[in-house]
């Protein structure tokens, strides 16, 4: 059964069978340092592969003073849209905003329900609701994909479901560095259990965001291929 792996637990793994200094205590050393690195680069290249239902987010937020056309900061994990856009008026009336691209609101009716995202990453994102008169407690509610948190204390949780995966790409990232002739095996090996990891969301992944407690505990139970 896979559980939540720590940064600690992760560098344990990797220090292991690296030939680096296994005191994962030290962290100020050259070698945790590098590891930390290519553990990360190793969640971000998971995180790149597919949307991940584990990244999957909602954000809920009730407007507090009526306004028009709204602007509405989005949390600092957003990364993009994962869905449909909603808001509900009087607590009953819920209707649907279909996402464009900013460039693409001058070409819409005036009365379209729409929404579009502006900003990036580093500055944080916004979503503009083409949405009439939004009254003081109307509910708005925004799925989306999160950006992953970069790895940093001994503490940190992985977001990546598979320690296997994150420690056999990362012993690929280690091996390639050094010119190392167990690269080409622990790259295949990572490539396998991504591959894995794909095949096992595609099945059990769509239509499971309503139930992320059920679907967590088949996705840590499924076996990778052993």
């Amino acid at each position: 059964m896979s559980l939540p792996t720590s940064l600690d637990d992760l560098q344990s793994r990797v220090a292991a069978v690296s030939d680096q200094d296994e005191s994962t205590a030290n962290i100020s050393s050259a070698d945790y340092s590098l590891r930390r690195m290519y553990i990360n680069m190793a969640q971000r290249e998971w995180a790149e592969t597919y949307d991940w239902r584990s990244l999957y987010r909602e954000y809920n937020m009730v407007v507090s003073t009526s306004t028009g056309n709204a602007s509405i900061a989005l949390p600092a994990n957003f990364r993009k849209s994962a869905g449909t856009p909603q808001i509900t008026y009087d607590g009953t009336t819920t209707l649907n905003f279909h996402e464009i691209r900013a460039e693409e609101r001058t070409t819409q009716k005036a009365s379209s329900k729409y929404v579009y995202f502006m900003g990036d990453q580093n500055a944080g994102y916004t979503m503009i609701i083409n949405a009439g008169t939004l009254a003081s407690g109307a509910s708005v509610f925004i799925p989306y994909r999160a950006s992953l948190a970069s790895l940093v204390s001994p503490a940190d949780i992985a977001m990546c479901p598979n320690p296997e995966y994150l420690t056999q790409r990362t012993l690929a990232y280690i091996w390639e560095s050094r010119s190392d002739q167990r690269f080409p095996q622990a790259k295949a090996e990572s490539d396998k259990i991504l591959q894995k990891m794909l095949e096992y969301e595609q099945v059990y992944g769509e239509g499971m965001v309503d139930s992320i407690q059920t679907a967590d505990e088949k996705y840590y139970n499924f076996r990778w291929g052993r």
